[in-house]
């Protein structure tokens, strides 16, 4: 029975509400877009906001299991208010890594968009340099830190219990330990938003599903690695045929 006053609930509803406007927002936005490629402060400031908000849309999902745990075993310190500071706190210290990442990844696209390597702006790869992607994606997949960083990603109460610091100047430190082992466990698949288009909306949700779907679902350690074959595969294809 489904009780209305349990953080695990008004932690993983809160995240659903937080998720859907945020994707509403991305598709309301993105409809009909043109991307700026001048190097302006402006520009590159505009292009950060555009990627922290579509970080935090993909990424929020895939933390919803390690925030539930989070907000059990808070609870069981403090109530009310408090409780929902230090999840906040925990969530805005997972946020602050994939922040930074997103501000790289603005300065990036902007870099990329005066090459001819990237079209639409730096947001979409040429075939050779998509299949380079996808092979580095792939290989990813087998590294060793990939699969520290999924193993903690899957056992997020072993991480708590083992990284425990109480009250509230332990939310944020805890919440940004955990971000780093998932940018590890993310970061190369990541890339691929570049492969099919930085601001499609459509494959951005398909790689926030594949997220959520590697920390939840039965067996994925295995199952990585089949999308790691997939991708070096795909990638080698995408490379010969743009030869």
């Amino acid at each position: 029975m489904i009780r209305f006053d349990d953080p695990r609930f008004i932690t993983l509803l809160s995240i659903g509400i937080a998720s859907a406007a945020l994707w509403w927002v991305l598709a309301a936005s993105m409809d009909g877009m043109v991307m700026a490629t001048d190097l302006s402060v402006g520009n590159f400031i505009g292009t950060s906001v555009m990627w922290i908000l579509m970080m935090l849309a993909m990424m929020l999902p895939a933390m919803a299991p390690v925030m539930v745990q989070y907000a059990k075993l808070a609870a069981k310190e403090t109530g009310g208010m408090a409780l929902a500071l230090r999840v906040v706190l925990f969530g805005a210290g997972y946020f602050v890594l994939w922040g930074i990442v997103s501000v790289v990844l603005a300065a990036t696209q902007l870099g990329l968009a005066q090459t001819s390597l990237f079209t639409m702006g730096g947001t979409l790869a040429t075939p050779m340099i998509a299949g380079g992607l996808l092979i580095a994606a792939g290989v990813w997949q087998f590294t060793t830190i990939k699969d520290m960083c999924l193993t903690h990603c899957r056992r997020p109460l072993a991480y708590l219990l083992g990284h425990w610091r109480e009250g509230m100047r332990g939310a944020f430190p805890m919440g940004a330990g955990h971000g780093a082992y998932c940018v590890g466990c993310c970061i190369a698949l990541m890339g691929l938003m570049f492969v099919f288009g930085a601001m499609n909306v459509l494959w951005m949700a398909v790689i926030a599903a594949y997220f959520v779907a590697e920390k939840i679902a039965p067996a994925a350690e295995r199952w990585s690695r089949l999308m790691g074959w997939a991708l070096v595969v795909a990638g080698a294809v995408t490379v010969l045929l743009s030869l």
